[in-house]
């Protein structure tokens, strides 16, 4: 049998093998939330977390806070209200911003998810453990370190060896 093409690409395609990976845990993880009854999607779950912790918070403090583009929170807030997980009012602060605000479902939903979540961190902490590593904080130190000296650059000094 011959090997999948995939399996072939160097560390040049580490995004192609990052979004794969990211892409199962959203599958396995949507799975299991579609198990428990839930309607909050993965890639949703820190942003409902963060505004049960946090009152008053706009779109674009959400983004900040989660570290995603305002078009990504937007898009996430915007799944939520559809789900009626949160709601938007007026703000009090700024007449030109809205407020977002978990529904009585969102609370609900996140009373769940805490104790899923925490699971996840273990189950986790136990694949750290298989592999040898803190996969999260070498992917966070990779993204730090591209921030801070970016691949043009990088490339650059290669091509000028």
């Amino acid at each position: 049998m011959q090997t999948p093409y995939f399996e072939q690409l160097g560390d040049a395609y580490l995004a192609h093998f990052c979004r794969r990976l990211a892409d199962l845990i959203i599958e396995q993880g949507s799975g299991m939330l579609q198990e428990m009854g839930l309607k909050t999607p993965t890639t949703a779950i820190s942003a409902l977390i963060y505004l049960s912790e946090h009152q008053e918070v706009t779109v674009a403090q959400l983004a900040e806070s989660l570290g995603v583009t305002h078009q990504m929170g937007t898009q996430r807030v915007n799944l939520l209200e559809k789900l009626g997980l949160i709601t938007r009012t007026d703000s009090l602060v700024d007449k030109r911003a809205k407020q977002i605000i978990l529904t009585s479902l969102g609370q609900s939903e996140v009373e769940q998810l805490l104790p899923f979540t925490e699971k996840f961190n273990r189950v986790f902490k136990s694949i750290n453990e298989e592999m040898g590593c803190n996969l999260s904080q070498l992917i966070r130190k990779t993204e730090v370190a591209l921030q801070n000296d970016p691949l043009k650059d990088r490339f650059k000094r290669l091509s000028d060896k």
